[in-house]
Formats: structure tokens, C-alpha cells, sequence
């Protein structure tokens, strides 16, 4: 699935979902600084599982535990932060909006690191 694919299908689901009154964010929320670097590793880390099977004796390396140490979160705290965010889309485009910006980043990175080794 490409880039491209994986921001529209994000973003489908954030404005799939209505923004409700009665909703107020978890005591424990992560904040959208954060929620965006978990997101994108999240993204990075489906991604490298699905297409590197040159990956395979490292698959067990990336899952969820890691996000909940990296980032000092746990399931549920992860689980109630993005069910929050997608019921307020509003606060959660400017996360994807952040995502998409750092994937293209790191995509032009590979591209210029991979056209430098070329030459």
C-alpha cells in the first residue's frame, strides 16, 4: 500500500467520524505532539513488517511494547487518546496533517540518499 494510500484511508477515518459535544478528552490524553510520533511509528512499523521480509528475524522487535516504552504510554492510555481524537477531527487533522509532512520527509530522504549512491 503506498503513502498516498495510507493518508487518504487515515484521513477517511478521521472525517468518517462526527465531532461530539459530550466528549471530553481522557484525564490521560496524549497530547498531539506526541499522538503524531506514535502515530507515525505505528505507520512505519505496519509498513516495515508487511513489505521487508528481509525483516523477518527483527519482526519481533517492533511491537506494541516498544511504542508503550518509547513513549512512557500504555493500551489503554493509547486506546482512549485515539478514540478521543477521532471523535473531534478538528484535533486530529492537524496530527495527520504533521504525519503526512514527516512521511514525505523521510520518503525524499530515501529517494536522495538512494540517487546519491547511484551516481
Amino acid at each position: 500500500m503506498s503513502m498516498k494510500k495510507i493518508i487518504f484511508l487515515l484521513l477517511f477515518i478521521v472525517f468518517s467520524c462526527t465531532e461530539s459535544g459530550d466528549n471530553k478528552p481522557p484525564d490521560d490524553l496524549i497530547p498531539p505532539d506526541q499522538m503524531t510520533k506514535v502515530m507515525l511509528d505505528i505507520i512505519l512499523m505496519k509498513n516495515i513488517i508487511r513489505e521487508a521480509s528481509y525483516f523477518v528475524d527483527k519482526k519481533d522487535l517492533l511491537v506494541a511494547e516498544y511504542l508503550y516504552e518509547k513513549y512512557g504510554i500504555d493500551s489503554i492510555q493509547l486506546a482512549s487518546s485515539q478514540s478521543y481524537y477521532a471523535k473531534n477531527p478538528k484535533k486530529y487533522v492537524p496530527i495527520f496533517k504533521m504525519i503526512q509532512l514527516e512521511l514525505t520527509r523521510l520518503n525524499d530522504s530515501i529517494n536522495e540518499s538512494m540517487r546519491v549512491k547511484e551516481e
